[in-house]
């Protein structure tokens, strides 16, 4: 059963997050994290176990492509939407949808990337803070489109 409140948390905290990630805080990212954190990644086939491990997968981020490859799209906007949230045996199971919007080098505007995403947060003194994470991409940035994903909503602004 969703709890609408709870979901209405969690989104806070999700912005929050992919704020910090478009704008490169990574302090603010990390203060939303458990140092113990445990995630599956799309930049990492292997399960991150920690802060060190993230860390690792962030400094590989953003590098330029092997000879021949394409440049991939430049990310300009993340957008998370669709929550659920409720509370299982004192922790918070949390699912969300993802867009990430994108432009080609050429300025083209890129088929957008949507990531469906799963979590486990705590809420004990202060604010919610993620412990476990688990990124799907179900459709990747530049396309193909993949036929019958829920509508995301994009950019507001």
């Amino acid at each position: 059963m969703n709890e609408p409140e709870l979901a209405a948390r969690v989104r806070t905290l999700v912005e929050t997050m992919y704020g910090g990630y478009i704008g490169g805080d990574r302090d603010a990212i990390d203060a939303l994290l458990d140092p113990e954190l445990t995630m599956f990644d799309s930049a990492s086939a292997p399960v991150i176990l920690g802060m060190d491990a993230l860390n690792e997968v962030r400094a590989g981020r953003g590098k330029a492509p092997a000879d021949g490859d394409p440049t991939p799209p430049r990310e300009t906007s993340l957008t998370p939407d669709l929550f659920t949230a409720r509370r299982v045996e004192g922790v918070i199971t949390a699912t969300w949808w993802l867009r990430i919007d994108g432009v080609h080098e050429n300025g083209d505007v890129a088929v957008p990337e949507l990531v469906r995403n799963s979590a486990v947060l705590v809420d004990s003194d202060g604010p919610l803070r993620i412990v476990q994470i688990h990124e799907d991409v179900v459709q990747p940035m530049g396309g193909p489109v993949t036929a019958g994903l829920p509508e995301v909503a994009g950019p507001t602004a």
